[in-house]
């Protein structure tokens, strides 16, 4: 391992690589958001040469200043998500956990005892003060899994480039200070948690006023929320070629089949979905045709051992206690995610000049913070692209994120 501590030395060392490389960002804190943080140090290797770059002696006021990783082929990032809270993203880049769970591979490397006991003393600067070689020791084991040759994905790349963007607005709150959220890309359906600072933002209730403390960060600013109507029932639809009216409610469209009121259908719906289909609704085609995709999944995944998600093609293989039912709650779980992935990074490259910007993900809808300058032109632009292949929105508006009112734009 090549210690740096001098611009001049990084550059020479930097340009002496080869052209794919590993990199192993070191915040500062082990407990505070990465958006809060900085970078202590950072671990580069193209599998021969190994660098440790030490940001606590190198002048610069950020990674982007000292290290240029545009003409390097690939650069396999172990937290991407939280590294680029401190590097613009770069279409060379990808998160290597997330190309080791792309392909079903074991990516598991367990924390070296030194972090855990730094963390539970809640030392501000902990990555500082923890000795260069017990980092190196933990880089060796990411080094190990990289030398799998994982496969770069457009997984891999997007899903930490979106929900770092995500993160990044972070909620701004009536104090006056803004709450970041973290989101966990490590389910076994990939579809993400969010939760930090003992906060579960995917799951703020509705009642009381967990809510009601978020609001714009803009002078004369709104939120705005876009969800998506019947989304699982329209994820389905389009997997089994069935079309579902736009201009009718998912679940009204399945209410008036059983002739059954609102509430109930909702209930029976959902015991269909995530239950398995009962042979009293099998006449209805949206369940008889769910139902046979259900088995043919089934079937192939027990011929094959693996099957394959249909947006992104991320491997999935046989795992205890999985039945046709888990399945397909997984495979639509990730219909549902690497979908909003794609959808979160059209908006990320339609932003250019706006204020606005999207500050919380949940999975059947996405809130904004919306600048007035911005104007009503900014959410038609969100909502036509969130609603393209037939997946039509409902638009609230409030002054916060408890009070939010329907409207109809």
């Amino acid at each position: 391992m090549k210690i740096v501590d001098t611009n001049e030395r990084l550059h020479k060392r930097i340009s002496a690589l080869s052209s794919k490389v590993l990199v192993f960002p070191i915040l500062t804190s082990l407990e505070r958001h990465p958006h809060q943080t900085r970078i202590s140090a950072i671990l580069i290797s193209d599998g021969v040469t190994d660098l440790f770059v030490n940001y606590n002696n190198i002048d610069a006021s950020c990674v982007s200043d000292t290290i240029d990783f545009s003409p390097f082929e690939e650069v396999m990032i172990v937290g991407m998500k939280e590294f680029l809270h401190h590097y613009d993203f770069l279409p060379n880049m990808y998160d290597l956990e997330m190309s080791l769970f792309h392909e079903a591979r074991d990516f598991d490397v367990e924390e070296k005892p030194i972090y855990t006991i730094f963390r539970r003393r809640k030392a501000p600067k902990a990555n500082d003060l923890i000795p260069i070689w017990k980092h190196y020791e933990q880089f060796q084991d990411w080094k190990r899994l990289w030398s799998q040759n994982p496969t770069s994905s457009k997984f891999s790349q997007l899903y930490p480039k979106t929900l770092n963007w995500v993160e990044s607005g972070g909620l701004y709150t009536d104090s006056h200070i803004t709450e970041y959220t973290s989101y966990n890309m490590l389910t076994t359906t990939s579809r993400p948690s969010n939760a930090f600072g003992g906060v579960n933002y995917a799951a703020l209730p509705k009642d009381g006023d967990a809510r009601k403390r978020f609001i714009s960060r803009f002078e004369g600013g709104k939120l705005y929320q876009l969800d998506f109507d019947g989304y699982h029932i329209r994820l389905i639809a389009k997997l089994i070629g069935v079309d579902i009216p736009l201009d009718i409610k998912a679940h009204k469209w399945l209410a008036d089949q059983y002739g059954a009121d609102l509430k109930d259908a909702k209930a029976i719906t959902f015991r269909q979905l995530y239950g398995g289909v009962q042979d009293e609704y099998k006449h209805i085609p949206f369940f008889s045709k769910t139902s046979e995709y259900i088995e043919s999944l089934w079937n192939e995944f027990l011929r094959n051992r693996l099957t394959f998600t249909p947006i992104m093609s991320r491997k999935i293989e046989i795992i205890d206690s999985l039945n046709k039912n888990k399945l397909f709650n997984y495979i639509l779980q990730a219909v549902e995610t690497e979908r909003n992935i794609l959808i979160l990074d059209k908006l990320s490259n339609m932003r250019q000049d706006s204020k606005s910007l999207p500050i919380l993900y949940t999975y059947d809808s996405i809130l904004f913070d919306v600048d007035p300058s911005d104007g009503l032109d900014y959410i038609l632009k969100i909502k036509k692209v969130m609603e393209s292949d037939g997946f039509p929105t409902d638009i609230e508006i409030g002054d916060n994120y408890k009070d939010m009112v329907k409207v109809n734009l």
